[in-house]
Formats: C-alpha cells, structure tokens, sequence
C-alpha cells in the first residue's frame, strides 16, 4: 500500500544503487587523490641524489632472492670471487675532512689565557684548566709537518659547586687563513 507522495520499492531501490555507485566512484577518487599526494610528498621530500646504495636496482640480487623463495631448502646461496674487495655493506659517509695521516711530524702550538683573564667573569674566584681544544692543520715549509693548535679551556670550580652559572673560557686564537 502506498500512500501518496511516498517513492516505490522499486524508485527507492533504483536510488539506493545509484547511491553505491556514486560512492564507488568518490572512493576510487579519494584513493587516486591520496595516490597523487603521496608522489607529490615522495617528490617534494624524497633525497635528490640517485647515488645512494640502498636505491640502486640489481636484478642479479632481485633474481637471487626469487632463487632463494624458490628454492626454500636453507641452503647458503655462493657466490662467485670477482677479484674485488669485499664491501662492509651500506656504511653512511662520513662528513667533514679525513684525519691527516699519523706519520707526519707534529708540532704543538698552545694558546693559552693571560692570568688576569683566568678570573672568573660571575664570581671573580680563579678559574681551573677543564680541557682543551685540538686543531690540526696542514704546514707545509721545506717539509710537511703537522700544527696542532692547542687552546686552553677554564672554567670555575666554585661557580660549578654553587651552581650559579658555569663558564667556560678558552683561549682566543689567531685568525687562519683557511677556517
């Protein structure tokens, strides 16, 4: 019994699949907009370089590990002597210059504070020796030696026992012609 001005089974059915199919649509357009968002962050963000190991492609690696999924026995996959040195794996590089070598001379430049500046700036009491800091560079006269400029750092007991504040002072430097 329908009453007037109330759809039929047949329209409400009609309009329900009309409703699934627009909702399939919408939820096939958010996942390609989310598909599109993520190459556009993997873009954006992504490292610029294609230098780094772990984004090479080797199908010679790819082909043994389908071998190995294959060939699921345990067995220890051999592989051939390319003459090469062995590689430690993907080790990160390290940042900044080499170490300079070990065999060179050195000579040992030190720095150090006048006594009227080993004063405490907070508390006046004298301050103590805490380290040092250690440069090296590169001097090259007649033969090749190894500078090492050492500059003194101080700071105060009493200010570290009080807690207060304390500061560290080291040894001004002249200026290098290469930093």
């Amino acid at each position: 019994m329908n009453r007037p001005g109330e759809p039929t089974v047949e329209a409400l059915m009609a309009r329900i699949a009309a409703l699934q199919a627009q909702n399939r649509q919408l939820t096939e357009r958010v996942v390609k907009l989310e598909e599109e968002l993520a190459l556009a962050r993997l873009h954006r963000f992504a490292p610029k370089s294609e230098k780094h190991i772990d984004r090479l492609f080797n199908e010679a690696e790819q082909a043994a590990d389908e071998d190995a999924a294959d060939n699921e026995d345990g067995g220890v996959v051999v592989l051939p002597d390319t003459g090469l040195p062995a590689s430690e794996g993907a080790t990160g590089k390290k940042r900044g210059r080499k170490a300079l070598p070990e065999n060179l001379p050195r000579e040992r430049v030190e720095y150090d504070l006048p006594d009227d500046q080993k004063a405490c700036p907070c508390c006046r009491h004298q301050m103590h020796r805490m380290g040092e800091a250690v440069t090296e560079q590169l001097h090259i006269e007649v033969k090749a030696k190894v500078l090492q400029n050492v500059r003194f750092k101080y700071a105060c007991r009493h200010c570290d026992r009080t807690g207060i504040n304390t500061p560290v002072v080291t040894a001004p430097m002249p200026a290098q012609p290469l930093p």
